[in-house]
């Protein structure tokens, strides 16, 4: 009776052999579900066991990292809108807390007129919050713009120099450029960074949406010498808890920058304080078309 026992248990409860995570501790079927997948989880298997990593995550991932065609032809078309504040919150839920995504009315209720607040306290409580696909930035195009203006500034790095720019000797070795050389690069230098700093102006609005929405339009601060327009997008994000997206102006003659929310006058008094923009060359449009300095 025992024997034919063992036999049985045997048979409904066969040997398995089971992988388990290096890095979260899981078996590798349950990595996926865990906050550090992609993160810690992935690169461990990758690195210690690249034939499984292949079997079990290669097809997902070379479509995710864009590593094909295929990837580029399957990417979702641009929304023609932002999100609502719903479709935000839901979003943010489902990323952090998806199971309380059912309280979302209730909090929409508890916060109407306030929801910027309630999005800087969830920001601070969990983490940065999920992109709108309607602002996300085409930073391969601005990548290729930095690299075109860097092989524009290796190009003119011999101008301002005697002698056609080479600072050679007859048999074509390099020499240190003399003193009065250095103090004309100098002053060149000086002059066209003051020029730049003149031609600085940096208007701030606010745009409002339906459903109590706001966004905070920057224009203009492509005029700020030395800075990327990615750059300053990701510190308004990170500063105003919100998205923040760099985009074309309605004529196409220019790029500005929108973050999500009323932020007007501290976006204002941060482009001063961060940027080194003098409160003469940042401007506030009050809804009717004029212009009035920050101070």
């Amino acid at each position: 009776m025992g024997e034919n026992a063992d036999h049985n248990n045997n048979e409904i409860l066969p040997l398995r052999e089971v992988l388990y995570c290096g890095a979260c501790g899981m078996p590798l079927e349950y990595c996926e579900y865990g906050p550090d997948f992609e993160t810690h989880c992935n690169p461990w298997l990758k690195k210690y066991n690249a034939e499984l990593f292949k079997e079990l995550r290669g097809a997902a991932m070379s479509q995710k990292k864009g590593g094909s065609s295929t990837a580029e032809t399957t990417k979702p078309p641009r929304p023609e809108r932002p999100w609502t504040t719903e479709e935000r919150l839901t979003a943010f839920y489902k990323k952090y807390v998806p199971e309380k995504v059912d309280a979302i009315p209730g909090l929409l209720e508890k916060y109407a007129g306030k929801e910027d607040n309630l999005f800087v306290a969830l920001v601070k409580k969990y983490g940065e919050e999920p992109d709108d696909p309607y602002y996300d930035d085409d930073d391969d195009d601005e990548d290729e713009e930095d690299d075109d203006d860097d092989d524009d500034d290796d190009n003119n790095d011999g101008e301002g120099q005697e002698g056609g720019g080479d600072n050679n000797d007859d048999e074509g070795n390099a020499v240190a450029p003399s003193a009065a050389e250095r103090r004309k690069r100098r002053g060149v230098a000086a002059k066209h960074t003051a020029d730049a700093e003149a031609n600085v102006r940096v208007v701030v609005q606010k745009v409002a949406q339906k459903k109590k929405r706001n966004l905070t339009v920057i224009t203009g601060m492509e005029t700020i010498p030395g800075l990327k327009l990615k750059d300053a997008s990701k510190a308004f994000s990170k500063r105003f808890a919100g998205s923040s997206s760099v985009k074309k102006t309605v004529d196409g003659k220019g790029e500005e920058i929108i973050i999500q929310g009323d932020h007007v006058y501290d976006v204002a008094e941060m482009i001063v304080d961060k940027f080194n923009v003098p409160e003469s060359a940042v401007f506030i449009d009050i809804g009717d078309g004029s212009l009035v300095p920050l101070r």
